[in-house]
């Protein structure tokens, strides 16, 4: 049975059937024209469950508010008293009058005053977001039977799609090591991200909304009205996000690719009534380069901004 904040939840975003894992989004999803869509390159379609969550990756002293809910990491400390090591962090619980203290380790998950806490990961030395304990948590009454009930975290195919209402829109690159070249397939990239975000960040999908390739061509991400994902501490809630496949600290964009950049921000824009000012980039909400350093400087000195609002002005 649906719980009354889904059946809210389905109805105020047009869905008309439940989704469900391994399923993809309903056609009434609104895209922009001309997206290529998921299901021409992914590698498996999306999986995950919509339910009142929220996710985030916190360090030690740091906190999460979840309605009534703080969860704080007081601490991150290697278990080695089994037979093999385990990353465990120390939770404090405060809802009302009603406080717990937990250590629990890397993959568990419980219950607690109506809400089930995950802890997907907690990041150790030399792994990317070393120090960081990723953690989701939700409202048991919002989510299917199996999750509800489950005492792990599981992987990819148990995490939660976390709907949100979009407030930002913010400019990524993916950072690979190296610049896509202008012979590989572009689509190739995207179905390793999703392989390599499922197997080992427990994504659902890929962690961004579209992607664009060297000639501007937009694909198609994780459905944009769930929240995306980061390995960083900010919150990408709220944010609409946009990347560039490849690495823009060592590659230039081109007219191209930033002319598509700005009709995707205006979409964007448009789509959610934002105001131009709500566009940025990684590096505004977290300590990163990121969208690096040639795609920065059109977001510093205004460029992206103004072409957006060029695009806006014509549409009057």
């Amino acid at each position: 049975m649906l719980s009354s904040w889904m059946i809210w939840w389905l109805l105020a975003t047009g869905y008309t059937s439940v989704p469900t894992a391994s399923s993809q989004p309903p056609a009434q999803k609104r895209v922009p024209p001309g997206v290529i869509a998921h299901d021409t390159w992914q590698a498996t379609p999306p999986v995950g469950y919509p339910a009142d969550a929220v996710r985030r990756n916190k360090k030690a002293g740091e906190s999460l508010q979840f309605h009534d809910l703080t969860v704080t990491v007081k601490s991150v400390a290697v278990d080695s008293s089994g037979s093999a090591p385990i990353d465990v962090a120390t939770l404090q619980l405060v809802a009302g009058s009603s406080r717990d203290e937990r250590t629990v380790r890397e993959g568990s998950a419980f219950n607690w005053n109506g809400r089930h806490l995950a802890i997907v990961a907690i990041y150790g030395p030399g792994e990317l977001g070393a120090g960081l304990v990723a953690l989701e948590v939700s409202d048991i009454a919002s989510l299917p039977a199996n999750i509800a009930t489950a005492t792990t975290a599981g992987g990819a195919n148990m995490r939660l799609r976390i709907p949100h209402t979009i407030t930002h829109v913010t400019l990524h690159h993916t950072g690979d090591a190296r610049p896509l070249r202008a012979e590989e397939d572009p689509a190739q990239r995207l179905r390793n991200l999703q392989s390599w975000g499922a197997r080992d960040r427990n994504w659902w999908d890929l962690p961004y909304h579209f992607l664009l390739d060297l000639e501007g061509d937009v694909y198609e991400g994780r459905d944009w009205r769930f929240m995306g994902e980061t390995n960083t501490t900010y919150d990408p809630s709220g944010h609409f996000l946009i990347s560039m496949i490849g690495n823009y600290d060592q590659q230039e964009p081109s007219a191209q690719q930033l002319a598509a950049i700005a009709d995707l921000m205006t979409w964007a824009l448009r789509t959610n009534n934002l105001p131009v000012d709500r566009i940025g980039g990684h590096y505004h909400y977290a300590s990163t380069g990121c969208p690096g350093v040639h795609l920065r400087r059109y977001l510093e000195d205004g460029t992206l901004r103004r072409m957006v609002q060029e695009r806006l002005d014509k549409a009057k």
